[in-house]
């Protein structure tokens, strides 16, 4: 079973993020990860596009760019 991890969210911000339409535990996992809040956010919005088959090959490989801690630093 995966580790439990508390993200100091309250349900308050959650339900904020979700109206402005940012799930803010899957932006702070990122984050977490050492991903920037603006790549993160830029994941978070490729990443649908990916499993539902309508992301382009560039979105692709930016997406697969910005989990990549050796080449996130390219992306500037």
């Amino acid at each position: 079973m995966p580790e439990i991890q508390d993200f100091g969210v309250t349900v308050e911000e959650y339900l904020e993020g979700l109206e402005a339409g940012i799930d803010i535990l899957e932006l702070r996992r990122l984050e977490t990860s050492g991903i920037p809040t603006d790549l993160a956010l830029e994941l978070m919005a490729i990443m649908p596009k990916v499993a539902n088959g309508t992301a382009s090959p560039e979105e692709i490989v930016r997406g697969l760019r910005i989990m990549s801690p050796s080449r996130r630093k390219e992306l500037d």
